[in-house]
């Protein structure tokens, strides 16, 4: 069976690795002319690194990403901890996979390479698609540079401005939330030692909040700002920042924030509009199918944005090879599968967003005094509280 996959992101390089150990034949079409790094960092809990290490790279990820101690939320202006859960040895203990910060760019790199090194020439580079082509044997792929491609199955993992979905389903892109992110990610040495506490923190405050944590076994500290606004005014979904716009924006933060947010150069700050896709009727079509951001991309309050298309990438293989002669099973049961949870993370997502961003000290008193509490009384309550997202191990499901 041959597979097509449009996107090589994080979603579509799993997707193929997984098939291709499976013995299928796959080809990948990016619209990019070059595989560059892009991002910042990204959070990989236990569910998606059982995927990662299943597919042969934990010693690549042991070398490249960054474990952190614990999970906490803190107080923006003040640092207070509100909370905190194990990680480490703890997590990896109780869910029999590590919790890891890594950059975007370098879990990106170690699947280009495990996917080359399966199949040198799956993947190509500067072939955007123009629009697709379905009969009851194949599915066609054309490009915008004249030529096309044919299989068996179509994989949309181009991301949250799909021209799979948009083809299949005539749904455009995903939504702006009222939020933008700002990203950096600042050499350590910039830094005083021991500046950035050792965990995955999320500090908290009025209509914002902040993520901090390290990369690249502490080489790195990879900060996230995000804030609400009305509109995002730009054409791109992206944009160069400044170092006065990003500071103006947490005026009255605790002084590690600050701190990280001075010691970036002109040419570090990006900002982000986020945008989410509501939940689709059907993911697929036909041959086709959609994976990852093209069919349920969420807001990152949940660090699974990346993992679910991890998840999805390996569902889908296993369900392709069940059912070789019935892609129409395949694809329903991979979607049957995997929308009950994308749909419970988005809302959670969501949900979270709307925790972080409590307006007036009352109702932060209110939301996380609570959380303290529970915290100091019951330490294993949040932890039991993940077990639903943690434990789960997609790599049992054939």
């Amino acid at each position: 069976m041959r597979v097509l996959i449009a996107g090589a992101g994080i979603g579509g390089l799993t997707a193929a690795l997984t098939l291709l150990n499976k013995g299928f034949d796959v080809a990948i079409y990016e619209r990019s002319l070059q595989l560059e790094e892009v991002g910042a960092g990204i959070q990989i809990g236990p569910n998606g690194t059982k995927v990662l290490y299943a597919l042969g790279l934990g010693a690549a990820l042991a070398q490249a990403a960054f474990k952190p101690q614990a999970a906490e939320m803190r107080l923006g202006d003040s640092g207070r901890v509100i909370f905190s859960l194990p990680l480490g040895e703890t997590i990896e203990h109780r869910y029999h996979s590590p919790y890891l910060n890594i950059h975007r760019a370098d879990l990106h790199r170690i699947l280009v390479d495990a996917v080359r090194q399966k199949s040198p020439n799956a993947i190509h580079l500067g072939y955007e698609v123009k629009e697709l082509h379905q009969t009851d044997a194949h599915v066609t792929l054309h490009f915008l540079n004249g030529e096309s491609a044919q299989g068996d199955v179509l994989v949309g993992a181009d991301g949250v401005r799909s021209v799979i979905r948009k083809e299949l389903f005539d749904i455009e892109d995903g939504q702006f939330t009222g939020m933008a992110a700002w990203r950096m990610t600042i050499p350590t040495h910039r830094l005083p030692q021991n500046l950035v506490p050792p965990n995955a923190t999320v500090w908290v405050g009025a209509g914002k909040h902040v993520v901090t944590y390290y990369l690249r076994g502490g080489e790195l500290v990879n900060l996230v700002g995000v804030v609400e606004q009305i509109d995002w005014p730009y054409d791109s979904w992206t944009c160069r920042g400044n170092k006065h716009d990003i500071l103006a924006s947490y005026e009255g933060w605790h002084p590690t924030i600050r701190r990280i947010m001075e010691a970036g150069d002109e040419m570090e700050y990006y900002q982000w509009a986020l945008r989410e896709l509501a939940p689709l009727v059907t993911w697929s079509k036909g041959r086709a199918t959609l994976l990852g951001d093209a069919c349920h991309a969420m807001l990152p309050f949940m660090a699974q944005g990346a993992v679910m298309a991890i998840e999805d990438a390996w569902v889908l293989a296993a369900k392709l090879a069940a059912y070789p002669q019935d892609i129409a099973k395949a694809l329903q049961q991979y979607e049957d599968t995997r929308k009950p949870r994308t749909t419970k993370i988005q809302a959670t997502a969501r949900r979270n967003g709307l925790l972080y961003h409590q307006a007036t000290p009352s109702k932060q008193l209110l939301f996380y005094s609570p959380l303290w509490l529970v915290s100091r009384l019951t330490p294993n309550f949040f932890a039991s509280q993940l077990d639903w997202l943690f434990a789960e191990d997609v790599t049992r499901i054939s």
